[in-house]
């Protein structure tokens, strides 16, 4: 059995200590007329390198479990070689509780997290974005009563207006502090890419260390194509998007 991942205790104090400094500066002031502002375009990149991207279904429990302003971007993607990956985008809308740890979810959906670090990513535009990289695994059966343990590997950050963190107790003190400094409401995104360690399951599929360098090539060059900060000056859109009043379908 894995040991519990474990948070510093000065991580909660901060965030406790932040959130009831917010609360108290609410009562005393009116609060801002402010337009929650995302970091992000729900629109992941089609052709990525290599890699052809096909749109899938985002799946009923999350539409169920989440608020339905909560907008979702899911592709599939894949090479001429069979290697296959996914990305996400999920950007949460008047509530907030559409973005959580997946350290949370993730064990339900039956992976358990073997250890997780931040990692830097050089981007095809020059710059570094830091993600959260989880090594995940499972049991596969690969025929009657015949088992074999698979690793995943799931990398994670999220994304603000004009900020990132690959901590979830960074982007709850961000919110607070930046709601109290500059009167800026984050319309947070979660980011997701992440893909199976299929050696030893597929004929000539990728081996640890080659996942995972499949899984940073494309984040270097997705990213610039979808994170309004990476993105060339020309190529962003007038005004980033704001909260849907429908629910997503």
């Amino acid at each position: 059995m894995n040991p519990p991942l474990i948070i510093p205790w000065w991580r909660t104090v901060t965030v406790v200590v932040l959130a009831a400094i917010t609360i108290l500066f609410c009562r005393e002031s009116a609060p801002p007329d402010i337009i929650p502002e995302a970091g992000v375009i729900m629109d992941l990149p089609t052709l990525v390198g290599e890699f052809w991207g096909t749109a899938e279904p985002v799946s009923k429990s999350e539409l169920i479990m989440l608020p339905g302003d909560t907008e979702f971007a899911k592709k599939t993607y894949q090479d001429i070689s069979g290697s296959a990956l996914t990305a996400q985008i999920v950007l949460s809308g008047g509530e907030k509780r559409s973005i959580h740890r997946p350290e949370i979810c993730l064990p339900a959906q039956g992976w358990s997290i073997q250890g997780g670090e931040v990692i830097p990513i050089a981007l095809s535009n020059g710059r570094t974005l830091d993600v959260m990289k989880l090594t995940l695994t499972r049991q596969i059966e690969v025929a009657p009563g015949e088992y074999r343990t698979m690793k995943s590997y799931f990398l994670y950050w999220f994304v603000g207006k004009n900020t990132t963190t690959p901590y979830h107790w960074m982007r709850l003190l961000k919110t607070n502090w930046d709601m109290i400094t500059q009167k800026k409401q984050h319309r947070w995104a979660y980011v997701i890419v992440s893909a199976s360690v299929l050696e030893g399951f597929k004929p000539g599929a990728k081996n640890d260390e080659q996942t995972l360098d499949m899984l940073k090539n494309f984040v270097r060059e997705a990213v610039p194509k979808f994170q309004l900060s990476e993105m060339p000056a020309n190529e962003r859109p007038a005004k980033s998007p704001a909260p849907q009043d429908k629910a997503v379908n």
